[in-house]
């Protein structure tokens, strides 16, 4: 059951990344509904069929191109279907409403329920997800993260941790000023021109969501993850010292890495100290 489940998990991520990408080109283009318009080859403007639009089965059926024009699609469509799949499979596993019983009458017998309470939980973290993704491949795609996603993804994030209890109050305020603040600080003394105004709101989210300690963490985690791969690029000449990076890609990630992996670093590490 939890491997059926795990399946629709990634259908259904894959096709929220599906709907990502048109999110990301309608939201800067500002010329489409994001919800009513029909989806059309950028390319040729040909409205596309109900069957190009399966997520990551009709990239690779038409081997990356355009039906009608055989224009090439970029690989980042099927990227981000197949990384919004495995991060809704990754978020079942971590948070698995499955449950599973020996009948009591016949005990070769496994009755399934579902835990109600995990499983909105689940939920919650999959539509925060949905709108972290979206600002990971909008600030990659075009440098900047609009308000229009950060403001309701705090939103989400305040209510849902209030609601759900997985972040205490006090550890939401603190983590929100601290990691909001400290990019403030960096935009203020810079005059922003080592940070946006969206990573101010993206960190004060990165504190609500996981709380000051997991989210001082993420910040940590993104910092290493991003020097390192700032570090490969130049060495392969891909970007100069002078190139900007955005900074929001890393930031998302260090928020799932904080989430999958950051207790288990957390008490590695404190017991390392303590040893």
């Amino acid at each position: 059951m939890t491997t059926i489940t795990a399946v629709f998990a990634f259908i259904l991520g894959s096709a929220i990344g599906s709907f990502i990408s048109v999110v990301v080109h309608r939201l800067k283009k500002k010329k489409q509904s994001i919800v009513f318009s029909r989806s059309i080859c950028p390319a040729c403007k040909k409205k596309l069929k109900f069957h190009h639009l399966f997520p990551v089965f009709s990239w690779l059926s038409l081997k990356g191109k355009c039906a009608f024009c055989g224009k090439k699609i970029s690989p980042h469509y099927l990227a981000l279907e197949v990384a919004t799949g495995l991060l809704f499979v990754a978020l079942f596993l971590n948070f698995n409403f499955i449950e599973a019983a020996v009948s009591t009458v016949i005990p070769t017998i496994v009755n399934y329920t579902i835990n109600w309470e995990t499983f909105a939980i689940f939920l919650f973290y999959v539509i925060e997800s949905a709108l972290l993704m979206t600002i990971f491949f909008y600030d990659l795609k075009y440098k900047e993260i609009p308000d229009r996603l950060s403001i309701p993804a705090i939103a989400i994030a305040i209510a849902g941790g209030l609601v759900f209890e997985t972040v205490a109050p006090l550890s939401m305020l603190i983590g929100g000023i601290a990691l909001g603040g400290f990019f403030l600080i960096q935009f203020v003394l810079s005059k922003g021109k080592w940070v946006g105004g969206g990573d101010i709101r993206l960190g004060a989210l990165m504190g609500i969501f996981l709380g000051w300690k997991f989210g001082l963490f993420a910040l940590i985690a993104a910092y290493i993850i991003g020097s390192l791969i700032s570090i490969a690029l130049l060495i392969q000449k891909k970007v100069s010292r002078k190139t900007a990076i955005p900074f929001g890609p890393f930031l998302v990630t260090g928020v799932y890495v904080a989430i999958f992996f950051g207790e288990i670093i957390i008490n590695w590490y404190t017991n390392l100290l303590t040893f």
